[in-house]
């Protein structure tokens, strides 16, 4: 696909004097190899090191199965989706619209190729909220060691002369667009309504959740306006959910589906990085197998079918359906939360086979290129 007109690369500035001094630096070109594998519970992890695949690992078929699927894990997913979203630069990147004394200034801390951090842009660039972005390294994480929290995305909010921090993909879309909606509280006000709590996942490892992440905290009369039909707003949260509780599980094991697949995803890597002859044929070769096999893996973990294009399909066509033929969004004649949740989460496939065979086996398309359309014309009205 030729890259979106509505997006366009700048050069990071040096901030202006006076600018506040919480916008911190953006990180420049994150290390490309070392990206992430996305998890279910809005937010992204780094995926692996790759830091055994050298040296001594290569001595015994073990250690080098080993390296192949670290050093798999982090090529792979960056490969995947660093491609389609070389042509979706977001609206932070270009120049910072001036913001006049107290409006809201966002910094957006991400890796480029999560999906749960194209969702915030997504929402960001719809609603015309100009924000900074910065790269986080996904081995040192270094630009977010002010946090404790220590996933991304991780978003830096001044509404005024209080700085607050806001995690969670899904918290923080529900959390600002409260902010933009009802001017009657807070921003600090509003993340309180947010409790990030300790919980247990299936695996038995502690997880910090946010409780009422789905929810806008409006009175009744800017719910009112908001959700004129009450199931709206049901209807809203449940395909919210859904897009983080089942579709992002969808994307890896359908870009590496096959061996061609994957090492079609590695061969634009070698292609395109500057990798000595040796480090470009054991990442294309090594972390197309590696990451191969670990498709499979995700596909049992998740319960998906033998042809994992049949979920992917059944997906897309279950979000059109929910749609329906009688409204252009789900939000009606302009996207809701749903529909920017489901785009932020599709659109990092852009690029790759799996994202063509979407379009051409699945009535989605047009309800996709309704919404390239809607938060380009959102761009360049704001």
């Amino acid at each position: 696909r030729p890259p979106s007109p509505f997006f366009v690369k700048r050069r990071w500035q040096q901030p202006a004097a006076g600018q506040l001094p919480w916008r911190l630096r953006a990180a420049g070109q994150a290390a490309g190899a070392r990206l992430l594998h996305a998890q279910s519970r809005g937010y992204c992890i780094r995926f692996g090191t790759g830091r055994y695949a050298r040296g001594r690992a290569l001595k015994n078929s073990r250690m080098l199965v080993g390296a192949a699927f670290a050093l798999g894990g982090t090529f792979g997913l960056f490969q995947t989706l660093h491609y389609p979203l070389k042509a979706q630069e977001p609206l932070a990147e270009q120049q910072a619209a001036k913001l006049p004394a107290g409006s809201l200034q966002l910094t957006l801390y991400q890796y480029k190729t999560c999906p749960f951090c194209s969702k915030v842009r997504a929402f960001l660039d719809y609603h015309g909220v100009p924000y900074e972005v910065v790269e986080v390294n996904p081995v040192m994480r270094k630009e977010i060691k002010f946090s404790s929290y220590r996933k991304v995305p991780i978003l830096l909010a001044n509404a005024g002369n209080t700085l607050q921090q806001l995690n969670d993909s899904s918290m923080i879309i529900s959390a600002i667009k409260t902010y933009l909606v009802s001017r009657k509280k807070s921003l600090e006000e509003i993340v309180s309504f947010y409790p990030a709590m300790k919980s247990v996942n299936e695996k038995g490892k502690e997880v910090m959740e946010y409780g009422n992440k789905y929810w806008l905290m409006l009175d009744d009369m800017e719910t009112q306006h908001m959700y004129p039909i009450k199931e709206a707003r049901v209807e809203e949260m449940k395909w919210r959910e859904w897009a983080d509780n089942w579709l992002v599980h969808l994307i890896s094991p359908n870009v590496y589906r096959t061996p061609r697949e994957a090492l079609a995803s590695f061969d634009y890597i070698v292609r395109e990085g500057k990798f000595g002859t040796m480090e470009g044929f054991f990442a294309k070769y090594m972390g197309a197998i590696a990451m191969f096999f670990i498709s499979k893996r995700l596909k049992t973990r998740h319960h998906l079918q033998d042809n994992v294009r049949e979920d992917l399909y059944k997906a897309a066509n279950d979000w059109v359906k929910a749609v329906g033929k009688h409204r252009p969004f789900m939000g009606g004649s302009q996207p809701n939360l749903a529909d920017l949740a489901v785009y932020g989460v599709l659109r990092v496939m852009e690029g790759l086979e799996a994202y063509d065979d979407m379009m051409n086996h699945t009535m989605i398309q047009p309800w996709y290129h309704r919404m390239e359309k809607a938060i380009g014309e959102a761009e360049v009205t704001n």
